[in-house]
């Protein structure tokens, strides 16, 4: 992701890489920059701890609601973010 001054969300969470990988691929589709942490450099899926890990698919603060807006069309599990108000 590009270097911007502002805060990145966590949208949803999921139980496989691959999962997340697809949802990050739809949000960027429309134009949307995400990413799931871990995804390039390989270290998520490792190992024994792997079987009980959760899979983030974060975007800039910025795009949060539009990309709220396609997760949920997707029907994929949006995170509650205790810090806002209007879920």
């Amino acid at each position: 992701m590009p270097f911007r001054d502002e805060p990145i969300v966590t949208l949803a969470t999921f139980e496989t890489d691959f999962e997340a990988s697809l949802a990050r691929g739809a949000l960027e589709a429309i134009g949307i920059r995400a990413m799931v942490p871990g995804e390039l450099s390989g270290t998520y899926g490792r190992g024994h701890a792997a079987q009980f890990h959760r899979v983030e698919v974060q975007v800039f603060a910025s795009d949060r609601d539009r990309a709220l807006v396609e997760l949920r069309r997707m029907q994929i599990r949006v995170v509650d973010n205790p810090h806002d108000d209007c879920q």
